[in-house]
């Protein structure tokens, strides 16, 4: 008797931001396909029942950092979603942490992917609304990390604590000497995002034992805004927390035969 194949496993892998809620979908081999974004203010559960529907057979993986948002995937995907945590058993990482519990979902999600690739130590940048760093030691355990304001999240507060200083736009500006109070903020934010950057990179690899340099990983919306300006040796992967949810999906669900 002729034995009957397993029918083919599908993801839906969700990023739920501060900002934004990003999702895609892949197959046991890939590729990661970006589906959809919505502004994380937007979310209703109407929304996201709507999207449990689009996608009615996919196992949900999901990294968020907004609880509220949490439960109402929950609601929606019912037994078919994974909600990434430190506890997961499928993360394949060691903590050399304190309180693994307070690392943020999309954080775990990224060090997996960084971890499955095998060259560590490393530096994981997420440029998002925030700037986080997480740091992969020469053994591969996640030990630590800085978490800095993001590129609009400076503009933001220096907007609010100032009564003067006009609102402005963030785009690249070509002279460090600003010619406009409008240029100079832009100016000041953008050399303060990207120098501060390069300067938690350096003060984080001093504290790493050993003569190994770290691999520096890129990732976030914000990434592309660095690969110019940091002048370190570096990898631009936009779709890293989507790789490790991937990841711990093809270690939650069985494969095909």
């Amino acid at each position: 008797m002729k034995r009957m194949s397993k029918p083919p496993i599908f993801f839906l892998l969700i990023d739920a931001g501060n900002t934004d809620c990003k999702w895609a979908t892949a197959g046991l081999r890939g590729p990661i396909r970006l589906a959809g974004r919505i502004a994380a203010k937007d979310i209703t559960p109407a929304r996201v029942h709507a999207l449990a529907r689009k996608f009615p057979v996919h196992h949900v993986v999901l990294a968020s950092v907004v609880p509220k948002l949490t439960l109402v995937f929950r609601r929606a995907f019912l037994k078919r979603l994974h909600v990434v945590n430190s506890a997961s058993s499928a993360l394949g990482l060691d903590f050399n942490y304190p309180k693994p519990a307070e690392i943020g979902a999309d954080r775990l999600a990224a060090a997996v992917a960084a971890h499955a690739s095998g060259q560590y130590p490393a530096i994981i940048v997420a440029c998002g609304t925030a700037t986080a760093f997480t740091v992969l030691n020469a053994k591969g355990q996640l030990c630590g990390g800085v978490i800095a304001p993001g590129r609009q999240a400076q503009l933001t507060a220096l907007l609010g604590a100032t009564a003067q200083l006009p609102s402005v736009v963030l785009r690249p500006t070509r002279k460090a000497l600003a010619r406009s109070t409008q240029d100079a903020i832009r100016t000041g934010v953008v050399l303060n995002f990207q120098g501060g950057i390069k300067e938690i990179i350096q003060q984080l690899s001093k504290a790493l034992p050993g003569r190994k340099k770290p691999r520096i990983i890129l990732t976030g919306g914000n990434a592309h805004y660095l690969t110019k300006s940091l002048e370190l040796p570096h990898t631009l992967r936009p779709l890293l927390v989507f790789e490790g949810l991937l990841i711990i999906g093809f270690r939650l669900f069985p494969t095909n035969p």
